[in-house]
């Protein structure tokens, strides 16, 4: 059995597939992982995606998402990207954006499942053979949910907190039905997301931030979308892209998609 040692000990990498090896060779995965400001931890994240990922059979190509770093991070990418060919750069100028940048490098996939994980998911690969399984089995949407039953979470209480009533509030007004909305593990069909990405297009406010993830899953479940959640383990790490004096800008951003919907939704009726 393979070990990796991670923040909750020792996490076994052996699990039970649920798809066949033979059906599993005719799918390629296109692995997003942004970044920004992560020159200390990117080279070991690389190494410890590219360890997981190739205990499967499945074909597979790593995209550096640089979402405007202003340390070392790019230099240090371009040196993975020049000594492995299965990891390609996508740099941006413009940013930080959360999501904006992420989701425009989508359409650069040659695999046909996407998956995008964020650098503070790196204890929960151990379920990114999961993760693919349910796309293969036939869900459209898979979601990495902390907040389900099997998960385990190391968090503050304040923050905690506030991520429980952000998703409670959100499953009342949406009626989503989803326990994790923002959460950065999860895998599509390519063809589901690159459609969702055009229907949302590009906020150049960048004031929809963390709302991106959000906003996705809402208009993924009024297509009819087949969503399905499994439980991770996550870890708050000691520096967090999430800043709540910024992303208060995102409440602005929320009233008016609310709006919006409405008016789809009535243009439709």
């Amino acid at each position: 059995m393979s070990k990796l040692h991670l923040n909750f000990g020792t996490t076994i990498l052996a699990v039970k597939y649920k798809v066949p090896d033979e059906t599993k060779r005719k799918h390629k995965v296109s692995i997003f992982i942004p970044v920004f400001n992560e020159e200390k931890i990117i080279n070991r994240d690389i190494r410890t995606v590219e360890y997981i990922i190739r205990k499967l059979p499945t074909e597979y190509e790593i995209f550096i998402v640089n979402d405007s770093s202003k340390d070392k991070t790019k230099i240090i990418a371009q040196k993975i990207e020049q000594t492995n060919r299965k990891v390609k750069l996508l740099n941006y100028e413009r940013g930080p954006t959360r999501r904006e940048n992420l989701a425009q490098s989508f359409k650069w996939a040659n695999g046909d499942i996407i998956v995008f994980v964020d650098v503070d998911l790196i204890t929960s690969l151990r379920f990114l053979p999961d993760l693919i399984d349910q796309i293969i089995l036939g869900y459209d949407i898979v979601i990495g949910s902390r907040y389900v039953s099997g998960s385990k979470i190391k968090r503050k209480p304040f923050r905690l907190i506030i991520s429980l009533i952000y998703n409670a509030c959100i499953k009342f007004l949406f009626r989503t039905h989803t326990h994790d909305h923002l959460c950065g593990f999860k895998a599509f069909k390519k063809d589901v997301i690159l459609k969702l990405v055009d229907e949302m297009g590009y906020d150049k406010s960048l004031t929809r931030g963390i709302f991106w993830d959000t906003e996705m899953l809402i208009r993924a479940r009024r297509h009819g979308y087949k969503i399905k959640e499994i439980p991770i383990w996550w870890s708050e790490r000691e520096k967090s892209a999430l800043y709540f004096k910024r992303e208060l800008k995102t409440i602005s951003y929320i009233f008016k998609f609310m709006i919006k919907l409405s008016k789809e939704k009535n243009g439709k009726s």
